[in-house]
């Protein structure tokens, strides 16, 4: 269903993104787009695979290799990176998750800006290996070092443009009592609450004041934030509207996306933490670090990292509307009851134009 809506709207899609005097979707979308209506079909290529031993052939369609939303290739690449991190590169520790969700606005920087983000993620890095260190010095640990995977994930549960960071960090540091002996690895005690909000408070006084020296958000309530321009109207166009859970394109351009279900009314405003459950949240920017896996639970180490690199469409989960709407169900009924999203076509490939990250770049950004 999800090929073949793109398939019939593609060019629809994109003869109404060029109309504009500017300039339209940068290249990269734009070919990402085209190769997944390609993606599995014989016709534009295959390898035809032959056994030795029991003569069957078979022929492999090749595929698209996309980063943005096609199942087939992300479900792939979710595969082999949950199989490498579990085989390769997270040792036999404990592992903890730290998943940072950031504010709006934010969240459209990081998304638009790929430099902006690599520098947000060294700090949420840094910030944690350090507090790790501290925590084990005060413990008596000195010289402690741990480490961290760090996945930025572009979507949110309705195919919003939503980039958070899924950290995942060894629970205690390792120590070397000699040179050249074997490291010793010294487990944390266990997190509390207090915890929680201290590294999220760091997080949150550090990443504003990198983006307020950088000129990306205002000082000050009276300042102006100094950004530039985008050199790409119509993409920042999509990724704000994606944001914002509102229409792109058309005649409802700005308006916000329909939802389905039974409507309530929302909960409370959140408090700074729960007790018990190590979540905070200091002006929408949320912290939560309540998964942890045993060191010897590696089939469920495997599960979290397949969760963290996973697509973002699920494909169970799209129908079509007799009207012609694509519908999206959602895992789970948000707080005001919504437990499905409709979109128009065009903004549903809009939303899908707004996921694709840029083309990969060796970036060492300076925090």
């Amino acid at each position: 269903m999800l090929h073949r809506v793109v398939r019939e709207q593609l060019a629809t899609f994109l003869a109404r993104a060029e109309e504009g005097s500017g300039p339209g979707l940068p290249r990269f979308v734009r070919r990402e787009l085209r190769r997944f209506v390609d993606c599995g079909i014989l016709a534009f290529g295959f390898a035809r695979v032959h056994c030795s031993s029991c003569g069957k052939e078979e022929l492999v369609a090749f595929s698209c290799k996309g980063r943005g939303f096609c199942p087939s290739c992300c479900g792939r690449r979710m595969a082999d990176s949950a199989a490498h991190l579990c085989d390769d590169v997270l040792p036999q520790v404990p592992v903890r998750q730290w998943v940072l969700s950031l504010p709006f606005r934010i969240r459209y920087l990081l998304a638009y800006d790929a430099r902006l983000c690599s520098a947000v993620r060294r700090i949420l890095v840094r910030t944690i290996l350090d507090w790790l260190r501290e925590r084990a010095r005060s413990a008596g640990v000195l010289g402690g070092r741990s480490g961290a995977v760090v996945l930025a994930q572009r979507f949110g549960g309705a195919l919003n443009l939503n980039l958070h960071f899924h950290t995942l960090v060894l629970d205690g540091v390792f120590t070397r009592p000699e040179r050249f002996g074997r490291p010793v690895f010294h487990e944390m005690a266990p997190l509390t609450d207090e915890d929680v909000v201290a590294v999220n408070r760091l997080l949150h006084r550090r990443i504003l004041r990198y983006l307020r020296r950088r000129g990306r958000l205002p000082r000050d309530e009276h300042e102006e934030p100094l950004e530039a321009e985008p050199d790409e109207p119509l993409f920042a166009q999509l990724c704000a509207a994606s944001v914002q859970g509102r229409v792109a394109l058309g005649s409802k351009s700005g308006a916000r996306v329909q939802r389905l279900g039974r409507r309530r009314d929302a909960d409370p405003e959140r408090p700074l933490f729960r007790p018990g459950e190590l979540c905070c949240d200091i002006e929408q920017f949320s912290l939560h670090a309540k998964v942890r896996i045993e060191a010897q639970d590696r089939e469920g180490l495997e599960r979290l990292c397949r969760y963290i690199a996973r697509p973002p469409i699920k494909v169970e989960r799209l129908s079509l509307a007799p009207d012609g709407r694509v519908i999206y169900g959602l895992r789970r009924h948000w707080r005001d009851g919504t437990s499905a999203i409709a979109f128009e076509p065009l903004d549903f490939i809009a939303r899908l134009a707004a996921l694709v990250p840029r083309p990969r770049a060796h970036l060492r950004p300076r925090v």
